[in-house]
């Protein structure tokens, strides 16, 4: 009879997990498995990454050719002499030339280069030759001087290339502009036409108020005479002055008052038209006592850097 009762015990000690699980409940007893299967998480939708754009690194020195156009991209290095990229990078400064002058000029005949390479920003330095950065061809424009780069190659043409292909010049960047004489107004008109693009600009020795130079050679060969196109000389794109309230961008402006070339009252005109049109704008002025010539333009390399390093912490 032990012996019955022992196989009695094991059979029960058998059974007790198997009658557990069927009286197993869920909480509020009624849960189905299907239901439990219902609620159970979704996976995790995967959303596909958008590829990173990346760019070449481009060397040192670099000539590119954009719509018949040269280009100099010259490209800060490290102390070990590398390239660096572009994420360290200060910021880009589009430097523009006088009136026939080489892209190269700014490198060659002021220290502009060198002390803007090694504060880390990259130069962009367009052959830009007999241009005097016209909204448009006239038909009484020269005709060997539409050959040359206008306003719209440099905004439709020049910009959108390098941002594309090398991001260069993106609006998230630190862009700057800086020019003499023609590549004065040059900065002051690209500014109006691309403000999303630029933080700061400095202009030498520009002209901005055709009107108020009626006999200027340059303008008379892009805008025709004055006396009989009195409105375009007045109202039209090429008066900056007229125009003053398109640009908003900050601007250093400096011009010798011993100016032969460009009189000194044009950057004076420009800077009081800024001043009413927008009065807190941020703008600064640099009268002095020389002329029309590198050994002044070089006196205002430091003052222009430092002037684009105060929009690198901005």
């Amino acid at each position: 009879m032990k012996r019955n009762f022992n196989r009695l015990l094991l059979i029960c000690v058998l059974l007790l997990p198997l009658i557990q699980c069927k009286n197993a409940r869920p909480e509020n007893g009624n849960t189905t498995t299907h239901q439990a299967l219902a609620i159970a998480p979704a996976p995790a939708h995967q959303v596909p990454q958008k590829p990173v754009k990346t760019y070449p690194m481009l060397d040192s020195l670099v000539t590119l050719t954009i719509a018949g156009h040269k280009v100099d991209i010259r490209t800060p290095q490290t102390s070990k002499g590398d390239t660096l990229a572009s994420g360290t990078v200060e910021g880009n400064i589009i430097v523009l030339p006088g009136w026939s002058f080489s892209k190269e000029d700014w490198c060659n005949k002021s220290t502009l280069c060198k002390k803007a390479l090694a504060k880390k920003y990259r130069l962009i330095l367009p052959e830009m030759s007999k241009s005097v950065y016209s909204a448009k061809f006239y038909p009484q424009t020269r005709k060997e001087w539409q050959k040359y780069p206008d306003l719209n190659w440099v905004v439709k043409e020049m910009i959108p290339m390098l941002q594309k292909e090398y991001g260069i010049l993106l609006e998230g960047q630190k862009n700057f502009l800086l020019g003499l004489s023609t590549g004065a107004r040059g900065v002051v008109a690209i500014g109006m036409a691309a403000p999303k693009v630029f933080s700061a600009g400095a202009a030498l020795s520009g002209d901005y108020d055709p009107p108020k130079m009626p006999t200027d050679r340059l303008m008379i060969g892009y805008l025709g005479a004055y006396q009989q196109y009195p409105d375009r000389w007045k109202t039209g794109p090429e008066n900056l002055v007229y125009h003053a309230k398109k640009l908003t961008m900050g601007l250093y402006l400096g011009h010798g008052k011993q100016d032969r070339i460009v009189p000194f009252n044009q950057s004076l005109l420009l800077y009081n038209a800024l001043k009413k049109a927008h009065p807190t704008m941020n703008l600064k002025y640099h009268w002095v006592n020389a002329g029309h010539n590198y050994q002044y333009w070089n006196s205002e390399v430091e003052n222009m850097l430092r002037f684009f390093d105060d929009f690198l912490r901005g």
